[in-house]
């Protein structure tokens, strides 16, 4: 009965008649055929996963950035809730290293920020003064300056600007490619 159903439509091409019996017939697949599989399954992966790890490492970026711009915010909140300055340091790597943090600027200013953001495998670049940005007990800065963001496996930079006196943030791309000095005119708010 289940020979019958299958030599029936679609799967008659695999069914011969001997005399008054259906016989189906199961040739499975060739070896021409799973090496032609294989091989188009093989160029599809890599290129899933070329382009996997580019969306991967722009959203480390990205998730860094929004990291430091939360910091800077948690500073300026607590700065406003202790009624005293805050300063954050923006420690670049000094030793060859590639780790970045946002941290403290030292124990008088303890309570300002609840933990120390790393920046792992990333580089961050910055033409703040004195690689600190200080709020007062009201909020706002004095210190104006770009911090851009960047990986060396993607070509995208997200950059943030923090603006005097008010203290204002704001984040984005980073349209410049030159290797010059950072300049706040380049981050274009789009994220």
């Amino acid at each position: 009965m289940l020979k019958t159903f299958f030599c029936l439509g679609f799967f008659s091409s695999k069914c011969r008649r001997f005399g008054s019996d259906l016989v189906y017939r199961n040739s499975g697949w060739t070896l021409l055929e799973t090496i032609i599989v294989s091989l188009i399954t093989g160029i599809l992966g890599s290129i899933a996963i070329v382009n996997m790890l580019g969306i991967m490492n722009k959203n480390k970026v990205q998730n860094s950035l929004y990291g430091v711009k939360g910091a800077l915010q948690e500073a300026q909140r607590n700065a406003i809730k202790m009624g005293k300055d805050c300063r954050i340091l923006l420690k670049n790597s000094d030793n060859g290293h590639s780790t970045n943090a946002i941290t403290i600027y030292d124990n008088t200013y303890a309570g300002c920020l609840s933990q120390e953001v790393v920046l792992e495998g990333l580089t961050m670049t910055e033409n703040v003064t004195g690689n600190a940005i200080r709020f007062s007990y009201k909020g706002n800065t004095t210190n104006i300056g770009t911090i851009l963001i960047q990986s060396p496996y993607t070509k995208t930079k997200y950059c943030l600007v923090v603006s005097a006196f008010l203290g204002i943030m704001r984040s984005g791309v980073y349209s410049e490619t030159a290797t010059g000095p950072i300049s706040a005119n380049n981050c274009q708010s789009t994220i």
